[in-house]
């Protein structure tokens, strides 16, 4: 990365690499954030996407190219201390008062500040008391000014059952000295319920019985949420090998009956993730009942948690407004009604049958917009909802329907979103962002069946954002040698020459004294035939006339990267009869 600055404008600094994630299809995804001086330029990442060989097939993300070069770390004059205690000023809380749930977190960035580039603290404070936070805070690293405050409250091996608001529940529990506690070892993660009694102390006792029959009214909404944190849990683990939010064996914590500490004498109707744990409140019985015994609002705040440790989508505009989509999405996705787009209609309002929260498929109904024309350009505080996080999802939401019902099959959903999640997502990914990476997305996954990236590519036009994409071209751009579709030894793919200007680029790994065959059949027009090596070079071609198929074989002489190119002669092209092509190498 650092060698290739150039290619991103940028002349100062470095690349460094902060992760690497390998996928269920061995490709790698290198996710680098640009540091200068030390220190790293917030909210810039780049990923680099590469095959199995190694070599590099996408790069997408955010970097900025105007950071000033000077030496940071000098310009660090606050101390870290200093920096918490101003966060706690600016938020009107005394240190002797607040309950932390987590110790305080600072890291050090260079930010831009309208235009300005400074140093920073990256605050974040986890607390209970005196009310329920989740803040993250930039605190100027010269001044000790706090620039922005936000608080993520991100709301909306013995056995047994229990009795939940739906019926009889199955319970793995732990037996201690004869005591049944709502703790599930049979995972490789931890799951542990909690009751805070209508407190705001988190994450409260423990929830256990003498036997294992939970089955006393007040333990309703612990059974509830204990069986459906494990139903979550299965979920991520079964379908993506996916070890808890952390995918690195985190306990999962879940409360209920919390409430809010500014107003404690007052039931809680919320639900939300806080960096730490999960927290479901009491419930007036009027807006909300037993807010846990809802699978999809439970699968929706744990997926908060796998977003913040993957994307990590900023939780402001339509960075924000994709991380409230993405956690409905997953919350949908686990409830497993492949008929039912409603959000949390098994607690919200309890009186009015038939209401909910939010509606994939008719996002208007509940006052979201459905389409970018109705996008609303609310302000990034937190009485405008930092940007319309909850308002705005229904954009996405709606896309989201739209491909679903379109393909049919929510597994591929699954994978498709899982797979854009915590590959191609970057923290401050745009409307369009997401579009590309659900369609690069499905392409990884679905390399022979062209319909389903053009599916997914639909939706998101369908709802405004961004262009359409030709029907069943769905490997474009692929024009150049750069966007070039990497193909699978054997494997048969079916596209378009769609214009008299389009051109087909898709890439092979030649082995030294290999041979790579590539035929192209079932031709339309007079479709020509090239392969070229990775210095641009035409190494050989088939040109036959009218509509006879086309051939090569050739043997490589230096290992590495080769192209196939697909042109029309003169500009002839079919926008209704595919050609197929298919390499062995």
């Amino acid at each position: 990365m650092s060698k290739n600055k150039d290619m991103f404008e940028v002349s100062v600094g470095e690349f460094v690499n902060e992760s690497v994630e390998v996928d269920s299809l061995n490709k790698k995804h290198y996710k680098n954030k640009l540091v200068v001086d030390g220190i790293p330029v917030y909210g810039t990442e780049v990923i680099v996407h590469t095959n199995e060989d190694g070599t590099v097939y996408a790069v997408n993300g955010n970097v900025e190219s105007n950071v000033s070069d000077k030496a940071w770390k000098k310009e660090f004059k606050l101390s870290s201390e200093n920096a918490i205690k101003n966060v706690l000023k600016e938020l009107n809380i005394k240190e002797n008062e607040i309950k932390y749930s987590a110790d305080p977190k600072t890291e050090q960035y260079i930010y831009n500040d309208n235009g300005n580039w400074i140093p920073v603290y990256y605050v974040t404070t986890q607390f209970m008391a005196p009310y329920y936070g989740n803040v993250k805070s930039f605190v100027n690293a010269n001044n000790g000014q706090v620039i922005k405050s936000r608080n993520e409250i991100k709301n909306a091996a013995a056995t047994g059952t229990g009795t939940g608001l739906l019926g009889t529940r199955n319970l793995n529990l732990d037996l201690v000295s004869g005591r049944y506690y709502m703790r599930d070892l049979t995972k490789a993660a931890r799951i542990e319920t909690y009751d805070a009694n209508r407190t705001a102390n988190f994450p409260g006792t423990i929830v256990s019985d003498v036997d294992n029959v939970f089955n006393a009214s007040s333990q309703l909404d612990a059974v509830d949420v204990h069986a459906n944190m494990t139903v979550t849990y299965d979920f991520f683990k079964n379908k993506f090998n996916r070890n808890s939010f952390d995918n690195n064996g985190a306990t999962i914590k879940a409360t209920v009956n919390g409430r809010d500490p500014q107003y404690p004498s007052q039931p809680m109707d919320n639900a939300f993730w806080n960096g730490t744990q999960m927290v479901f409140g009491d419930c007036s019985g009027t807006t909300f009942a037993h807010i846990g015994s809802a699978l999809d609002v439970v699968g929706h705040e744990f997926t908060h948690a796998v977003t913040e440790r993957t994307a990590g989508l900023e939780y402001e505009n339509q960075s924000g407004a994709l991380n409230e989509s993405f956690s409905d999405v997953f919350g949908y996705l686990i409830e497993g009604q492949s008929s039912d787009w409603l959000m949390g209609e098994d607690c919200y309002t309890p009186g009015t049958p038939g209401d909910a929260l939010r509606s994939l498929s008719n996002p208007t109904l509940y006052n979201q917009p459905a389409h970018m024309n109705q996008y609303q350009n609310l302000p990034n505080t937190s009485s405008g909802d930092w940007g319309g996080v909850h308002t705005n999802s229904g954009i996405p939401n709606k896309a989201f329907y739209l491909a679903a019902t379109s393909i049919n099959d929510n597994n591929k959903m699954a994978q498709i979103y899982y797979k854009a999640l915590t590959s191609y997502l970057t923290p401050y990914a745009q409307f369009t962002d997401a579009k590309n990476a659900l369609v690069q997305a499905a392409k990884d996954l679905y390399p022979t069946d062209t319909t389903i990236a053009t599916k997914v590519a639909d939706a998101y036009t369908s709802v405004g954002v961004g262009s359409s994409t030709p029907t069943g071209d769905t490997y474009e751009p692929n024009n150049t040698t750069s966007a070039a579709v990497a193909l699978t030894s054997g494997t048969t793919y079916s596209s378009y020459i769609y214009s008299s200007t389009d051109v087909d680029y898709y890439s092979v790994n030649g082995s030294y004294g290999r041979t790579i065959t590539v035929s192209l059949t079932n031709l339309p027009k007079d479709y020509d035939l090239y392969l070229v090596n990775s210095a641009g070079t035409v190494v050989a071609r088939s040109e036959n006339g009218s509509t006879t198929s086309e051939s090569i074989s050739y043997t490589v002489p230096t290992t590495g990267k080769y192209y196939v190119k697909i042109s029309g002669y003169n500009g002839v092209y079919s926008t209704t009869t595919p050609y197929s092509l298919k390499a062995t190498f």
